[in-house]
């Protein structure tokens, strides 16, 4: 139980009376020394839950008055190891009324209970508050500043605002999304998407800028279009971190991946009660439809390339030639990245399966080959441009939208600086993203399957390649008829073959890294994927 006597200026010491203060210091320590640590490893969203919490401090804080009164607050949480990381915590009181059921059966997120003399209260969350998210809303929509020690809250909209929100978006209906990431996520009717984040980054957010470039600059209809931010800027470190982002919701049937591995499955058991059928013609008579939709996924890819090769006059978008120290740079970077990968695979590789340990065992042996195999892999020029792209394109980054598709989540990897997810590359690495995507499907539906039917790999496995061959080959025929003439796409074939090639590889030994450091019984589709591309290909 926290008592408070002042409100919020009951947990800062230095805003209190003197002869208050040691009561605030109390409360303070209690709060920052046993509440938010409890609270904050509870959370889907912070990132540090197998480390231990040394200490959490309130590194910055505003009272922020819309409809009621909300305490925005920036916490850092000091982990073992010397490592600290920084959240985004917006705080709410809520007190109880006479006659109304306690406080803590309807409030979710909640940190601790309070009391101010004989009133009971709540400390929780204010995402939790819908007053709070609506004003959210409404201040972005009128581009509110709010001044801070040091800095200022900047909310902000884009063009398409007013369009997208609606006459009164203050009184839309607010709705938490039950799936928690590491962002919060809300509904606002049948019209807003807002996204908090949580764990903050500081630099430019690659979601917004894209967001704001393909909403006003170079509008793109099948991306999500941006409607508003609420941005921290440091006026004294001159620096930025994105604390929420506003997107017009588009209703969907889902994303791309669950779509892809229904149809998958369903393939799948027909095969194995059809085993004769030839697995070409079962895919085309059956499911050509899918192979329909992805046709036009790959001619979307294309069109989202060519309006991010819009020249604007904005140094951060517009297209660059591709130079031979580009070329040289990105290979030894693919090496680089190979070599770490596979000094990771070496070390872990006695916790895989026998037979993953095998194709683990083969392809630490053919080191030399893969790297020999990359550097053949480097163009002496490429007549293209490069420019900003998706930079984490996969089937979970794409909603069904009725018979079309809808692209989503420009963050770009996770695993990646902002500024490294801001750099401008060869667009071509988000096809090679998609490509690894579609193997991904194939080995995850086979995994399930055979799992659970009677069906053997041996039998099933010839029906999944060939659905990935022949998903590869309709997605690149829409991408190349869509981004063919656009001088982001090099114009001699073969050098568009092998800078995807590089990238495909790049790409696969990214995921092989990401799976072995953070989803080890994922490790099978990457490493098996591998093991198909450099090991398989090469007898």
């Amino acid at each position: 139980m926290l008592v408070l006597f002042q409100g919020w200026q009951s947990f800062f010491p230095d805003r209190v009376e003197s002869a208050r203060r040691p009561l605030a210091e109390t409360l303070y320590q209690r709060l920052t020394g046993t509440v938010l640590p409890a609270f904050l490893a509870t959370r889907r969203w912070f990132a540090a839950k197998n480390q231990r919490i040394e200490s959490v401090a309130i590194e910055q804080h505003v009272l922020w008055k819309g409809k009621e009164e909300w305490l925005l607050a920036r916490v850092q949480v000091a982990l073992a190891g010397g490592k600290t990381q920084t959240y985004s915590l917006p705080l709410a009181l809520a007190w109880e009324k006479e006659g109304e059921e306690p406080l803590h059966a309807v409030r979710p997120d909640t940190l601790a209970k309070v009391r101010r003399r004989a009133r009971m209260g709540l400390l929780y969350d204010a995402f939790a508050d819908e007053s709070f998210c609506q004003s959210l809303v409404e201040a972005m929509g009128r581009n509110a500043r709010i001044p801070v020690d040091g800095g200022v809250l900047r909310f902000s909209s884009t063009a398409a605002f007013a369009s997208l929100a609606g006459d009164d978006p203050a009184q839309l209906p607010v709705r938490r999304l039950a799936v928690e990431s590491s962002n919060t996520t809300l509904l606002f009717g049948e019209r807003l998407f807002l996204k908090g984040y949580r764990r903050l980054q500081w630099g430019i957010n690659p979601e917004l800028e894209m967001g704001r470039f393909l909403t006003d600059v170079s509008p793109f209809d099948h991306v999500v279009p941006l409607a508003g931010a609420l941005e921290y800027e440091d006026t004294t470190k001159g620096t930025t971190a994105t604390l929420a982002l506003l997107q017009g919701f588009v209703a969907n049937q889902g994303d791309a991946w669950n779509y892809t591995l229904d149809i998958l499955r369903r393939l799948l058991e027909e095969c194995a009660l059809r085993p004769d059928t030839d697995p070409k013609a079962l895919l085309t008579t059956v499911h050509g439809a899918y192979l329909t939709g992805m046709q036009t996924l790959g001619q979307r890819t294309g069109e989202l390339h060519r309006a991010l090769a819009k020249v604007t006059g904005d140094p951060a978008f517009d297209p660059e030639p591709i130079s031979p120290e580009d070329l040289h740079t990105w290979n030894q970077q693919v090496c680089a990245e190979v070599a770490q990968t596979l000094e990771l695979l070496a070390q872990q590789q006695i916790h895989l399966p026998q037979a993953l340990r095998i194709q683990a065992e083969q392809l630490l042996a053919g080191r030399d080959k893969v790297l020999a195999r990359i550097q053949t892999l480097q163009p002496v020029t490429v007549e293209a441009l490069k420019t900003r792209y998706h930079g984490d394109y996969h089937l979970g980054q794409v909603l069904v939208a009725k018979n079309d598709f809808i692209l989503v989540d420009f963050e770009g990897e996770p695993g990646r600086t902002l500024k490294e997810r801001r750099h401008k590359h060869s667009p071509l690495r988000d096809v090679a993203g998609m490509l690894r995507s579609f193997n991904y499907a194939a080995y995850t539906a086979l995994h399930q399957a055979t799992n659970e039917q009677s069906a053997s790999v041996a039998l099933l496995e010839p029906f999944a390649r060939n659905w990935e061959r022949q998903t590869r080959e309709v997605f690149l025929a829409g991408y190349v008829g869509a981004i063919q003439g656009c001088p982001v796409y090099p114009q001699d074939s073969p050098t568009a073959q092998t800078l995807l090639e590089l990238f495909v590889l790049e790409k696969a030994f990214y995921e092989l890294r990401y799976e072995l450091a953070n989803r080890p019984d994922w490790v099978h589709v990457p490493l098996g994927g591998l093991y198909e591309l450099l090991v398989e290909d090469n007898g």
